[in-house]
């Protein structure tokens, strides 16, 4: 069985992706110019600030009926593995095929990011996937999808109580349109397009397997793409 989800094992889940994510946010940084180019406070103020969005995150989503998390809804271990798989591996492994067949010609414009266009390493590649997977779900799916879901479910329920299926369907799509289009939005125009269909499928993902299965598809979809791009 998994353990329940009280206070203490919802911090400690937080606080752990709020370190892989500012982790991996410095090893970005130190593979980018080989030098510590975040300073202590931007590192604590970072990792503030996903724990922060984890910790709204999940409280949002259990209020509105959201997942939020495998680790601290499944009901066993073996559940929370199935729905890993269905939810992050394998569409990420799908994602990376559909990106690469799609995007490859345009790996070297200059729209694209130097950090991405310059990968160069197998550790270049798991770097950048990693960085953009957990702090792009965190905020984008786990805290932003969320925290729309509650909102509009609650304004939806006051407005259009009396069209019941209108309540419950309308905040979870609404929300995957905003989300995405504020995902898209963050993208540059090189990648507004991919971005939104992106975090469409992702928040879908996270809507049904929680922000492990999310960040899962995210970082694989990355890994995968960059990889066959970048690497020789």
């Amino acid at each position: 069985m998994m353990a329940a989800m009280t206070p203490a094992t919802v911090l400690i889940f937080c606080a752990t992706l709020a370190s892989v994510g500012t982790g991996s946010a410095v090893l970005y940084e130190l593979n980018a110019d080989g030098s510590a180019s975040l300073s202590p406070a931007e590192i604590i103020t970072r990792f503030v600030l996903l724990l922060a969005l984890s910790l709204s995150g999940i409280y949002a989503a259990r209020q509105s009926g959201l997942p939020g998390s495998l680790v601290l809804t499944s009901e066993n271990r073996w559940t929370a593995i199935r729905d890993f798989m269905i939810y992050g591996v394998w569409p990420g492994l799908v994602l990376g095929v559909v990106n690469y067949l799609m995007f490859f010609g345009y790996r070297y414009s200059p729209l694209v990011q130097p950090g991405v266009r310059n990968i160069g390493s197998a550790y270049d590649s798991l770097v950048v996937s990693l960085n953009a997977a957990v702090s792009e779900e965190v905020l984008f799916r786990l805290f932003i999808v969320s925290a729309l879901v509650l909102f509009l479910r609650q304004i939806y329920e006051k407005v259009f109580h009396v069209w019941p299926r209108l309540s419950a369907l309308a905040p979870g799509v609404v929300a995957l349109v905003a989300s995405s289009l504020v995902f898209a939005v963050a993208h540059n125009v090189y990648g507004f397009t991919a971005a939104f269909f992106g975090g469409m499928v992702l928040g879908i993902l996270y809507m049904n397997g929680g922000v492990e299965s999310a960040i899962a598809a995210h970082f694989v979809a990355n890994l995968l793409f960059f990889s066959a791009s970048y690497l020789n």
